[in-house]
């Protein structure tokens, strides 16, 4: 990566913000000044909040102030380059998976429109409660995440990285630049990305092969056709039986006599080095998002994307027996015998080369305490998958002409291989309209209203080599939704106050899909916060998820030697999976109960209690087929093969519905920042024209957040009348084994400002999977896991204020999976399965990262 790149940004940076942004407005309104003028520890009470997701998004004000503040020193302690990055890590810290977010009171369409923002140009987040949104138009149970940028931002930023294995044989390199450009609520960023990985091979790992039932090789191995020698004369040269045989390199004239030494022995069939523990990936992304206020009352923001990507992988080698008889000149054997061959010149290869398009606009107005929304999305995603297989072979042998010499080394180029390619497009357009406000005053506050409508249009066309890979969807889906947020009391409205402030919030929903089903959602929450160190909710969401059209219209893929454990017969096998689309699948639906505590303790160390308990429930779950245990094999009879002597051979692993799911989880987290003495302070010094200005460094802290999960509950039903199987107790459908009852998560950041250190821990309690048949029962057993990254971040200019050269410079040393573990899997006699070694579980281990960034 060249960082010479970067020369010449500013006016780079001009030009799109000139395209962009137009004239700035001379005047912005009062929420625009409230965004530029932030306080972090006074963030502002009345902010816009808008649902990210596939729902209708609707907007309104709320009070609800801020749990945790992500402050500037806070948002560089986190290391990370993108406001898409730092919104995923500050979620991972809450144990969110959906929320709610806002700019600066601006309606967001989708991450996407800022998730390319640079950190450089972030003030604060402010977290909000979770139950906030609802009051907002966000559904029950949802977090807000209010970003506020800086009021004035002008800069070029570029990132370069490498990520290597300390195992050696895999890399990771990535390059980044960012045009930014912020002016009061005008706004528009440049992206252009890029990233290439290699390719890890079986062979770069310590991977453990299968006995293979077939020993191919490329010098080749002689079998015998019928019985178990293959010549008499042959076993009475090597004084013993010979039933297989070593061809010697070079031998291409051999005789009974130069054979010998080979005399049962088999050559190697190297497929190590043919077969891909991970493939190679080169994506690329450019993007393009904005917003521009048009009017005091109206803004316009924009997001444009183009990404394409390329994948290769390898599955082993052409491979075939060919039959030699002994009428062959070049043969010198008495019998008529088999020789294996695989073929290292045409490895086996799968492709995959992936380009989308999305173009996404918004309309947002405001008319006095009432916003709405006018939006609009195009997106395209276009896919060419090939794959490389061996043709059949009538018979299963090839036959050797009598001429021909077998031993020259051209006999493996006949061995046939065709190739399959498959060609897929899906396009989504939508259009939807929304609208928030206040209906009506009750004693406690207002009571806001929001509605919201979207029309949308999924069509997926797909073609491929033969006419079965021909398919084509379409699907019309039409949303409406409809929702109230009603206050009980309200202290700072003096309405029972010594209750504090409580709210519940109705949310009710409805997508039609004509011939593929209807949804119907509900959800309601109440929130209750007796004193403003102590916040209480609890929810209900009922939502519906319609089947992607993906999971219905793929065409079929079908992939060879491909390593499967099959809990049946407790051993690992080579099988052939059959992938794609699902005819008669249904639409999945899910029921969340969660019930929420959130305290403010020790404001001095600023500690947050947080206790969360959800009770889940799945109906119809949409999921890849299940390993065969027992129950499996009953619920899918169809969808797995075996040959005579009950060897798995063929699995159908296309999508399918479980019957429901149940879990129950209890979370606790706590977070608290204890600041360090000894606090360096630069001399105070007029800035001067010219020269940098003087640089206050912020006491060190120590950051802690720990996490731990408890689940108390996990059962599934495959299918209706087949009985409940519990996932703690060794009865996992998959192949990963059950679900662990223990998980803890933390981080401790020690850090000033940019300059610091940060450890995440990721600890897993051990499980279990029932494995064999009702005669001869056993169970895998899945060790605890512990996984600990460790990130070194230096801001490099604020430790010499006064270098032109090292301003803006970020450096980045990061270690993950610092103690190289990987999860330990064994049976009853402490055996580890084939398809269970590390080097499955965990192809790359530990790594290290470098990483450069320059913001000019």
């Amino acid at each position: 990566m060249r960082y010479s790149l970067a020369l010449g940004m500013n006016s780079a940076v001009s030009f799109v913000a000139a395209i962009g942004c137009g004239a700035v407005p001379a005047q912005a309104d009062e929420t625009s000044k409230s965004a530029q003028q932030p306080e972090p520890e006074k963030p502002g009470p009345d902010v816009p909040i808008i649902v990210i997701g596939n729902r209708t998004t609707t907007t309104s004000t709320g009070s609800s102030k801020a749990e945790i503040v992500y402050d500037a020193d806070r948002i560089a302690s986190q290391s990370v380059g993108t406001v898409g990055e730092l919104l995923e890590g500050i979620a991972a810290e809450n144990g969110d998976t959906d929320s709610v977010v806002l700019v600066n009171g601006q309606i967001v369409s989708s991450t996407n429109d800022i998730a390319d923002l640079p950190v450089e140009a972030v003030s604060r987040v402010e977290v909000l409660p979770r139950g906030a949104a609802t009051s907002s138009g966000g559904a029950p149970g949802q977090r807000v995440f209010n970003v506020i940028l800086k009021p004035s931002v002008k800069s070029a930023t570029v990132t370069a990285s490498r990520q290597i294995a300390t195992e050696g044989h895999w890399g990771n390199t990535k390059g980044e630049i960012q045009l930014t450009y912020v002016k009061q609520q005008d706004r528009v960023n440049l992206t252009f990305r890029g990233a290439g990985s290699d390719a890890l091979r079986e062979s770069d790992r310590a991977i453990e092969p299968l006995a293979e039932p077939i020993a191919y090789a490329a010098l080749g191995n002689i079998l015998p056709l019928f019985g178990s020698e293959i010549d008499p004369a042959l076993s009475l040269l090597a004084g013993q039986s010979v039933s297989s045989l070593a061809l010697p390199q070079g031998a291409t004239t051999p005789t009974l006599a130069t054979l010998v030494a080979g005399a049962n022995q088999l050559n190697p069939s190297n497929l190590a080095y043919y077969r891909t523990l991970r493939g190679s990936s080169h994506p690329y992304d450019i993007s393009l998002a904005g917003n521009k206020k048009l009017t005091p009352w109206l803004a316009l923001m924009f997001n444009g994307r183009l990404n394409w990507s390329k994948s290769n992988s390898l599955s082993g080698l052409p491979s075939a027996r060919f039959v030699v008889p002994t009428t062959n000149v070049h043969s010198p054997f008495s019998r008529t015998v088999l020789l294996a061959l695989n073929d290292p010149s045409r490895p086996l290869h799968s492709n995959n080369s992936v380009r989308g398009q999305n173009l996404s606009l918004t309309l947002n107005a405001n008319f006095g305490p009432w916003i709405a929304s006018l939006n609009g999305r195009y997106e395209a995603r276009s896919r060419d998958y090939t794959i490389d297989r061996i043709a059949p072979i009538p018979g299963g042998f090839l036959a050797v002409d009598a001429n021909a010499n077998p031993f020259d080394g051209r006999l493996a180029g006949l061995i046939p291989v065709t190739q399959r390619t498959t060609h897929t497009k899906a396009i989504t357009r939508e259009v939807g309209a929304n609208i928030e406000g206040p209906l009506f005053t009750l004693p406690a506050g207002d009571v806001r209203g929001q509605a919201g409508v979207r029309l949308a249009r999924a069509l997926l066309n797909a073609n491929g080599t033969t006419p079965a890979d021909d398919r084509a969807f379409r699907r019309r889906d039409f949303t409406a939704i409809a929702g109230l947020s009603i206050p009980l009391t309200s202290a700072q409205g003096n309405f029972l106050p010594r209750l504090g402030e409580s709210s519940i919030a109705l949310e009710f929903g409805r997508l039609d899909m004509g011939q593929y089903g209807l949804i119907k959602d509900h959800s309601v929450i109440l929130s209750w916060t007796p004193v403003s160190r102590l916040r209480l909710s609890a929810s209900e969401i009922q939502k519906g998820r319609a089947i992607a059209p993906e999971l219905i219209a793929l065409p079929t893929l079908i992939s060879e030697n491909v390593r499967y454990f099959d809990p049946l017969n407790n051993e690992t096998v080579n099988i052939t999976t059959i992938s794609g689309g699902s005819a008669n699948l249904r639409n999945e639906s899910q029921r969340l109960r969660r019930l929420s505590l959130s305290a403010d303790l020790l404001p001095k160390y600023k500690m947050r209690i947080n206790l969360d308990y959800l009770d889940t429930r799945y109906s119809n779950q949409l999921g890849a087929l299940p390993a065969p245990s027992t129950a499996v094999v009953a619920a899918f009879p169809d969808r797995f093969v075996r040959d005579a002597a009950g060897r798995l051979t063929l699995v159908d692993n296309r999508t399918v519905n479980l019957d429901s799911q149940h879990a129950r989880e209890l979370r606790s987290a706590v977070e608290f920042t204890i600041p360090l003495s000894g606090t360096i302070t630069a001399t105070p010094v007029a800035a001067t024209p010219g020269k940098p200005r003087p640089v206050r460094r912020q006491p060190w802290t120590v950051r802690v957040n720990a996490a731990h999960t408890y689940l108390l509950e996990n059962t599934t039903v495959i299918r209706a009348g087949l009985g409940s199987i519990n996932m703690l107790d060794g009865g996992a459908i998959g192949i990963g084994g059950g679900r662990q009852r223990h998980a803890v998560d933390g981080s401790v950041v020690v850090s000033q400002g940019g300059t610091g250190a940060r450890l995440n821990l990721a600890w897993r309690g051990s499980s279990y999977l029932r494995v064999g048949s009702i005669i001869s029962p056993d169970r895998l057993t899945f060790e605890p896991t512990t996984k600990l990254d460790l990130t070194l971040f230096a801001d490099v200019g604020t430790w010499f204020p006064k270098s032109k050269l090292l301003r803006g410079w970020r450096m980045t040393v990061s270690a993950e999976n610092l103690l190289n573990k990987r999860q330990q899997v064994y049976n009853s006699q402490r055996i580890t399965p084939l398809g269970y070694q590390p080097g499955y579980r965990d192809p790359i281990g530990r790594t290290v990262l470098f990483e450069l960034r320059k913001s000019l």
